[in-house]
């Protein structure tokens, strides 16, 4: 008997399941080949997308090599289309390499607004390496305080820009006049185990050239093309140009 009853069972089990297929199979095989379609989409654009990064990272470095080479206008019209066009950080990494050639050429200008553009850039790290390249372009020009103002997000006690920042602060000071001032901030410099050992070498140096040249003095570092200030690729550091100083030494 219970046999029968599980005969009958199925049978209505089947007969649902063949009533839905009739109803709704068209639609499931449908769903099924846009899955299976959007699948292949998707792999097709990742393919594509690596293959536009990598021909976008090699055209930088052609235009590295060229802005390195001293042919600033080439590798201006290198990198120009790039800073428009280039997919997801590459526009952002061109347009920092091109307010360095910019820069290099002479148009401070046309440097100083796509510096400015970057320090909004949705990477930090890259954000934060436009904004001190910025600040070192407007060192000689700004007040103090127009320069502390576009500093302070890296002045955080926990930010590793910081020290970077306070070099450039130590050289306001010293262009405004305030020369002790400034050999005390290269000295907390020099002695902040915090710091990178290349900055405390060069804070060490400035300070005690400083000291031992009354008329000596320090000028801002001048990149000398796209590559000698960007970072290699999107999240990758960068190091500005170190300052140099002018005068006698002892």
């Amino acid at each position: 008997m219970s046999d029968i009853f599980q005969e009958v069972e199925e049978d209505v089990r089947r007969e649902r399941y063949e009533k839905l297929w009739k109803q709704y199979g068209n639609y499931i095989i449908a769903l099924a080949v846009l899955i299976v379609a959007a699948v292949a989409a998707w792999q097709v654009w990742q393919r594509y997308d690596l293959s536009q990064r990598q021909r976008v990272s090699d055209e930088l470095q052609k235009a590295d090599q060229v802005a390195t080479s001293g042919n600033y206008v080439t590798a201006e019209t290198q990198l120009s289309p790039l800073a428009k066009s280039a997919p997801g950080g590459y526009a952002d990494l061109a347009k920092f390499r091109l307010a360095g050639v910019y820069l290099a050429e002479g148009k401070r200008d046309q440097s100083v607004d796509l510096l400015r553009q970057l320090t909004s850039a949705s990477d930090p790290i890259l954000s934060s390496a436009a904004r001190l390249r910025l600040a070192w372009t407007l060192a000689d020009a700004s007040p103090k305080a127009q320069l502390v103002t576009l500093l302070q997000p890296l002045m955080a006690k926990d930010n590793p820009w910081r020290f970077a920042a306070s070099e450039i602060i130590a050289y306001v000071d010293l262009k405004d006049g305030n020369r002790n001032q400034a050999i005390t901030e290269y000295q907390q410099l020099a002695q902040d185990a915090a710091a990178p050992q290349t900055l405390r070498q060069r804070a060490g140096g400035i300070s005690e050239f400083l000291k031992a040249n009354p008329q000596g003095t320090v000028t801002p570092p001048q990149p000398s093309g796209a590559a000698a200030e960007a970072p290699a690729k999107p999240g990758a550091p960068t190091v500005a140009p170190p300052p140099a100083v002018q005068g006698k030494k002892p």
